[in-house]
């Protein structure tokens, strides 16, 4: 059986040697056909850029601010958090819409004839964003020409290209930059209204502090008693503190989050301090604290005066600080993206790739002229 097979198969072999100038023909007939219609196909073009990972700005904005300054525990990755929202505004509609309305894009002729929803269609498919593990952002945009193609459409097809990746990146940085500066501004006018607030208060505390102790001619009380308030300011001031960013925060985070939790914790533990610091310090039985409502009339009336004075006044300071913070932070041009390789102007198409597909057309011409002997072969009953 196996010396049957062998034998069919060197007259396949020798009907095939015997035919080689057809074979040979009809396989560079056929890749230089396959290889000359490739140019009138439609040509596409590449053009790349790569932009490096948003970096972690400490102490830039008001969460890091506030998480330095009451030391709340940090809870995910800025950093990765910045991240995915480049990816995600990097492949939005938003983006594509903005690279439509530049006159940049307008210009080119392979455009013209399409309205805003067809170009900002053929903007987003043109645009592929490659996230690399390391944070590297690879952005690619192809352009392709029309059927028979000329030099001139070529070249308009690559520099489209190029302009549409670097007005990815522009927009992108529009986009990061808009994003800031309005959570910003949101935070600053928060921060402006409770400050008025409490300048309100402090004014009016120390308006009733003055005419306290010009009536009663009080100027200061016992040092047992100033290290109560002492105490009972602290508490409360960094209560006070706890509450504003407590509002501050839900501005940005869902109720639910562990940040929130945090925060709500600590608010009601500071609670409980103040609470028991004004009863008879934190556990009632200390030898040298005094409940509060112990200490004759006039001086529990200047202590509470003068305590809320204090705690509005590190309010006022804290509120300050923030408002500066967030003003210069909302003023100040931030930088939104940074980029490693910049875009250039392709030189050659990426497709049709006319090496890949002279190989391919190589190997299948040759099969099917081969194969093509072989059957005439076997119709004249040669191989049977």
């Amino acid at each position: 059986m196996e010396t049957k097979i062998e034998f069919k198969f060197l007259k396949f072999l020798k009907n095939a040697l015997k035919h080689y100038k057809f074979i040979t023909a009809f396989t560079l007939v056929s890749s230089i056909l396959v290889v000359g219609i490739s140019y009138f196909f439609p040509h596409k073009y590449e053009s790349k850029a790569t932009l490096l990972p948003p970096e972690e700005i400490i102490g830039g904005n008001l969460t890091e601010f506030l998480r330095a300054f009451s030391n709340l525990p940090t809870f995910g990755s800025g950093r990765a958090t910045k991240i995915q929202l480049y990816y995600e505004m990097l492949r939005s509609n938003e983006l594509a819409n903005l690279i439509a309305s530049k006159d940049e894009i307008r210009k080119f002729d392979i455009f013209k004839t399409y309205d805003s929803t067809k170009l900002q269609r053929l903007i987003y498919k043109a645009l592929n964003v490659d996230l690399k593990q390391s944070g590297l952002f690879i952005i690619t945009a192809k352009v392709s020409t029309g059927l028979f193609p000329n030099r001139q459409e070529k070249n308009e097809a690559a520099f489209a290209s190029a302009t549409i990746v670097k007005l990815a990146l522009e927009a992108l940085d529009t986009l990061v930059h808009t994003r800031i500066s309005t959570r910003s501004k949101r935070k600053r006018i928060l921060i402006e209204n409770l400050l008025a607030e409490k300048k309100l208060e402090l004014d009016s505390i120390e308006e009733a502090l003055e005419e306290f102790q010009r009536k009663n001619k009080v100027i200061e009380i016992d040092e047992q008693s100033k290290a109560i308030v002492s105490t009972a300011i602290n508490i409360g001031s960094e209560l006070a503190k706890a509450e504003i960013e407590l509002a501050l925060y839900k501005n940005e985070y869902e109720p639910n989050s562990p940040i929130i939790k945090a925060l709500e914790d600590k608010i009601q533990n500071l609670r409980q301090q103040y609470s028991k610091v004004q009863t008879g310090g934190f556990t009632g039985t200390e030898a040298f604290t005094i409940p509060l409502e112990q200490v004759p009339s006039l001086v529990r009336q200047y202590a509470n005066l003068l305590r809320k004075q204090k705690i509005l006044e590190q309010v006022t300071i804290f509120l300050e600080t923030q408002k500066y913070t967030e003003t210069i932070q909302e003023s100040t041009e931030i930088p939104g993206v940074d980029v490693l390789d910049s875009p250039t102007i392709p030189k050659s198409h990426s497709s049709p790739n006319r090496q890949l597909l002279l190989l391919f057309s190589v190997i299948i011409s040759f099969a099917f002229s081969v194969l093509l002997v072989s059957y005439r072969y076997y119709k004249q009953g040669n191989l049977g």
